[in-house]
């Protein structure tokens, strides 16, 4: 259950007829991941972050509080893919809270080093209440709904050393052929990297449209609005993360045509601008921090970070890079370990000036609003 949870709450950062073959074009999906367990936890940071074995401890942990059946050690999980649509507006979302069916359609999988894992975890996902359904030479369990699992949700072995779960539509679709055509450009576009995500915005036109209503009318902060609108100028999308390559993230949006991408240049440079002068006001106060001058290192680092950000352009696509700064892993270790102490600490006996204007002396442009669709 622990593995089903966990994929339920990735395709959460977003019931077709049992035969069907064909979908319709509001079920392609229009959100795909891919996270490669594998490469985080062989990572430096992972290995030096212990990952694998903290997660594995949290799943101990979570099964004898449950009392379900342990599943596979989380070293053993080497990557989790899957896709889904989009629910049509937040009313479908909302409803999910009663109950039912999801008001979308997606699968997961999860893929592990060997078939005796892959086994144990399906073993741990099903609770003995499932119905079992034989159908094209493969054995099918139709999930109980509750616990957080909604109507309809289909498990199964995908491969002897996977698992599967997702809606009827999708697990039952022969050649997996779901990817709207926006999703497959834009996720044909995405680096070999351990975490990579892509979205079709204008696949999902309406809830967007919705989100960046809702998101206005809960701004704390008026000069936040410009910015939302910027999401209009978006067709597609996609973002990587990875701890060993040239870069940590990458964001990269396509807009809908050449002026809105020129648009959306403008806006992120704007963003980037307050994200930097923010960031060193903020690294200000780590000058000094730590008994060996650990926050001298964490603000060096860091540093170079926010020096190197800004948005390109080519064509229609604009992207952001993050970079991996030359001794990220040992900061980003004594950052985990100084700033909750300053944080409890209350931020009392370190070096630097007070908190303040970062000493630019510019006025930070506003972003022209977007024009939408």
């Amino acid at each position: 259950m622990r593995v089903i949870a966990l994929i339920l709450f990735l395709v959460g950062l977003w019931g077709a007829p049992a035969a069907a073959q064909t979908i319709e074009e509001k079920q392609k999906a229009v959100l795909v991941f891919d996270i490669r367990m594998d490469m985080l936890y062989t990572s430096e940071l992972g290995k030096q972050m212990k990952f694998a074995e903290n997660m594995t401890k949290q799943n101990a942990q979570a099964a004898q509080m449950t009392g379900q059946k342990p599943g596979p050690d989380a070293d053993k999980m080497e990557r989790i893919f899957g896709a889904m649509s989009a629910p049509k507006n937040m009313e479908e979302i909302k409803a999910l809270q009663g109950g039912g069916p999801l008001p979308f359609e997606f699968f997961a999988r999860a893929q592990y080093k060997d078939a005796t894992s892959a086994k144990l975890a399906l073993e741990s996902a099903l609770d003995g209440t499932e119905e079992k359904i034989e159908k094209d030479g493969r054995t099918l369990y139709k999930m109980t709904a509750g616990n957080g699992i909604p109507e309809g949700m289909l498990a199964h072995m995908f491969n002897d050393k996977t698992i599967e779960i997702g809606t009827e539509a999708y697990i039952y679709h022969k050649n997996r052929e779901v990817f709207s055509d926006n999703l497959k450009a834009s996720w044909a576009k995405a680096p070999n990297e351990a975490v990579r995500l892509a979205m079709d915005l204008a696949g999902a036109q309406e809830l967007v449209a919705e989100l960046i209503k809702e998101g206005k009318a809960n701004s704390p902060d008026p000069t936040i609005e410009p910015f939302l609108d910027l999401v209009d100028n978006i067709k597609d999308m996609g973002v990587s993360v990875d701890l060993t390559q040239t870069n940590l993230l990458t964001l990269r949006a396509n807009g809908i045509d050449t002026e809105n991408a020129e648009e959306l240049k403008s806006g992120m440079d704007s963003l980037l601008f307050l994200a930097k002068n923010g960031g060193k006001q903020g690294l200000m106060m780590l000058k000094g921090a730590g008994p060996n001058g650990e926050g001298d290192e964490i603000a060096g680092v860091m540093g170079k970070i926010l020096d190197s950000l800004n948005a390109k352009m080519s064509g229609t696509d604009v992207t952001v890079t993050i970079p991996r700064p030359k001794g990220f892993e040992s900061a980003f270790e004594k950052a985990t370990q100084l700033i909750p102490m300053m944080i409890m600490g209350g931020m009392g006996g370190m070096g630097g000036p007070p908190p303040g204007g970062d000493g630019s002396g510019g006025l930070i442009p506003p972003p022209p609003p977007g024009r939408g669709r």
